[in-house]
């Protein structure tokens, strides 16, 4: 299976001052099997003066493959700092929609605007998931991650509205625990539930809480960092009226940056349409919707 990334560099012709990285500066692209792992070079991609973004073919990369980039000089004597690590994932590479659709809206067929475009991609990304609490794209993109959750609750459920699709580990303490190296007592998964069941779910979501049966011993304790999950977060993939919404948002954040992102802007010489970079009240209730659903 081969991953295609698309890197973008803010300003090239910076990037290739004799003052910084000199003629000659590349994208060196690290890969790996795991997050934390040891990486190893894959390829490197020469930059060029007024070319914003870049493509990489990985034809061995996997759903579960990391990458991470960093800038060099043409002898990697002079290097940048590594990115965080990410994975290539879908088309939509851990946004809410993909360049190809927002294009493809556009009209746009060369790649003059793509680094812009993926800035505004990843605003309109940031501002959905903020406003609606939860997390339209699988997290990680594949495989799994742990995390460390402080507890307040009933001792038995735990609620993750950003949603949980599948858990590999769960672990409680009844003490407070350091981040990341606490000890933890498992609860196998004979004796925990996803919920609300999968029949029960709106359409789409994953599963928003945890659950413990109440004829059994193991509890979650109030505390800090008492609880450890290791599982995949998220949604499996973004529903088609959040990537609507994102596209659209994007089209207009596009179309007004001539006008300084105002909220109301003219297209066209005559006939004069205005276009408004504003949610509609079904966009809205969309939003609210996915914010407020009420599950079992």
């Amino acid at each position: 299976m081969a991953k295609t990334l698309s890197l973008a560099v803010e300003d090239p012709d910076a990037i290739l001052a004799a003052t910084n990285y000199d003629a000659g500066a590349v994208i060196r692209v690290h890969w790996c099997a795991t997050e934390a792992g040891v990486y190893a070079s894959l390829t490197t991609v020469a930059i060029v003066s007024g070319t914003k973004t870049y493509t990489v073919h990985d034809s061995a990369g996997t759903a579960v493959t990391w990458y991470r980039t960093r800038y060099e000089n043409a002898g990697a004597t002079v290097v940048s700092d590594w990115t965080a690590s990410f994975q290539a994932g879908d088309e939509t590479g851990g946004r809410l929609c993909s360049l190809v659709d927002v294009k493809q809206r556009l009209g746009v067929t060369d790649t003059t605007d793509d680094e812009i475009l993926l800035e505004f991609i990843d605003q309109v990304s940031d501002e959905i998931a903020s406003v609606t609490g939860r997390s339209f794209v699988p997290d990680p993109l594949s495989g799994t991650k742990t995390v460390y959750l402080d507890y307040s609750g009933d001792g038995y459920t735990l609620f993750l509205p950003k949603g949980v699709r599948t858990v590999t580990y769960l672990g409680t303490a009844s003490t407070d625990q350091p981040d990341g190296t606490g000890t933890y007592t498992e609860i196998t998964s004979a004796y925990y539930y996803l919920d609300p069941p999968a029949h029960e779910r709106s359409n789409g979501w994953p599963a928003t809480r945890i659950s413990l049966p109440w004829n059994r011993s193991g509890q979650f304790y109030t505390g800090r960092r008492t609880v450890k999950l290791t599982g995949s977060f998220g949604w499996a993939s973004v529903p088609p009226a959040i990537r609507a919404i994102a596209e659209m948002l994007v089209v207009s954040a596009y179309r007004a940056r001539g006008s300084g992102g105002l909220t109301t802007y003219t297209i066209g010489t005559e006939g004069e349409r205005s276009y408004q970079r504003m949610l509609t009240t079904a966009d809205i209730k969309t939003l609210a919707w996915y914010r407020d659903a009420p599950v079992p």
